[in-house]
């Protein structure tokens, strides 16, 4: 077993526990509304905007905020979830119905968010327009244990704080540094470029040809979004080709080779002339600025190492990173994290030997920007957290309205979110009717 150890009964009636929790998105929400309800913790949050919300929070501009901060949010206008807003609940505050239609307005997620806050009054706890700028980890050698400086800034008064804590929650959130990959002869082109993160309005692109390059999630949404006001939307990829409708003006085509002014040589040998717009839906980087080298924590490639359970900090577990997992339904999974989290706090889960943690968190995928994909893995990964922790696994219909919704979004795309969502009275049976 791992000789990392954490805090004592005794030590726990003695003193508070001092955590730290960067981000008040949903995922740093969470973190503060469990750790608020227990007697032997003291949470402290940190957010660099003046508002609880994260990626949630719309803003119509783009560049810098009234901090002079890089906008964190990536939403746009017209933007609803792509989950059925019944499975996005925390499972401790089911009140987003989302029956008919299944998918929700940004504005109905951000108002679900706030009320949560309300609901936990997790607001007491939270220090907003307050960036983190530099976390260190301090050994023992120089205190009775591990303990973790943290640098912060008040950006309406520029002054500086240095505070010192017994974990961290790292709650930054994952969708707000666009990646952008390297593309031959971009230079050369005239038109306008930008990243979904830039995305707001489908009316500027109204005459325009644009060419998306991603056609994931943000790619073929916002392809959908825009085709209205566009003459014509090329789809590039490189995956199977979408077989759901999809606008007449939609045009599926291969991934993007190189540019020279504004013909697009694509992967397949064909090419595209005229494009006014070259729009990157190609996805966002982990980033942790504010952690120092000696956090031990690195991000190849969206790989992040290394981390057990894909969000503790092997070197240093009284810190973990929420919401690394893609592809999974996060909010119910952000609830699972975090109460693993506090009973690792608690010493009601040990920790396996070092060499097991590695292991777990060794590269097991082709690429690593996938090392932290678990599609249909997130129900084991949920369940196996819920056993180690000794909490309450997510009931079913999380994991039956997933599948149900996979299956019906692919089929049809330009109609899925407009489905009606139905849970059997006993929870076992979950149904998707989606209208013609």
């Amino acid at each position: 077993m791992a000789t990392l150890r954490f805090f004592s009964k005794m030590e726990v009636q003695q003193r508070k526990i001092k955590i730290c929790v960067i981000g008040a998105g949903a995922a740093g929400l969470c973190a503060v509304r469990h750790l608020a309800t227990n007697l032997i913790f003291e949470v402290t949050a940190y957010e660099q905007t003046n508002d609880v919300g994260g990626t949630w929070v719309y803003k119509e501009q783009v560049g810098l905020d009234e901090n002079d901060l890089p906008i964190h949010s990536s939403m746009y206008q017209n933007l609803r979830t792509n989950l059925p807003a019944k499975i996005m609940n925390f499972s401790d505050y089911i009140v987003m119905e989302g029956r008919e239609p299944s998918c929700v307005s940004h504005q109905e997620v951000l108002k679900y968010l706030k009320d949560y806050a309300q609901h936990f009054d997790v607001h007491r706890h939270i220090h907003f327009n307050t960036k983190v700028e530099h976390v260190q980890f301090i050994s023992s050698d120089s205190y009775d244990r591990d303990k973790w400086s943290v640098q912060v800034r008040k950006l309406k008064t520029n002054e500086i704080e240095l505070c010192y804590f017994d974990a961290i929650m790292v709650c930054n959130g994952h969708y707000f540094e666009p990646y952008m990959p390297t593309i031959t002869g971009i230079e050369s082109f005239p038109g306008l470029i930008l990243h979904s993160h830039a995305y707001r309005k489908p009316d500027q692109f109204s005459g325009k040809t644009v060419l998306i390059l991603g056609a994931a999630s943000s790619g073929i949404d916002i392809g959908i979004d825009l085709s209205d006001q566009a003459v014509r939307v090329y789809l590039s990829h490189n995956h199977d080709r979408l077989t759901s409708s999809l606008p007449s003006n939609m045009i599926q085509v291969a991934g993007v080779e190189s540019i020279h002014e504004t013909r697009f040589y694509l992967k397949d040998g064909t090419t595209i002339d005229a494009i006014d717009v070259f729009l990157f839906c190609t996805g966002y980087k982990y980033s942790f600025p504010f952690l120092d080298k000696n956090c031990g924590i690195q991000v190849d490639s969206n790989y992040v190492t290394p981390l057990y359970k894909h969000f503790i900090n092997i070197e240093h577990p009284s810190m973990c990173i929420v919401g690394i997992p893609t592809a999974v339904v996060p909010f119910p999974m952000f609830h699972m994290q975090v109460q693993f989290f506090l009973a690792l706090l608690q010493n009601r889960i040990t920790l396996p030997t070092k060499s097991v943690m590695i292991e777990d968190s060794t590269l097991k995928t082709p690429k690593k920007r996938h090392a932290h994909k678990l599609m249909d893995q997130q129900w084991d990964y949920n369940d196996s957290l819920a056993i180690a922790g000794g909490f309450n696994r997510l009931p079913l219909f999380y994991k039956l309205g997933y599948k149900a919704w996979s299956i019906q979004r692919s089929m049809n795309l330009l109609h899925y979110k407009d489905s009606k969502f139905i849970i059997s009275e006993d929870g076992q049976n979950v149904e998707l009717v989606i209208p013609k």
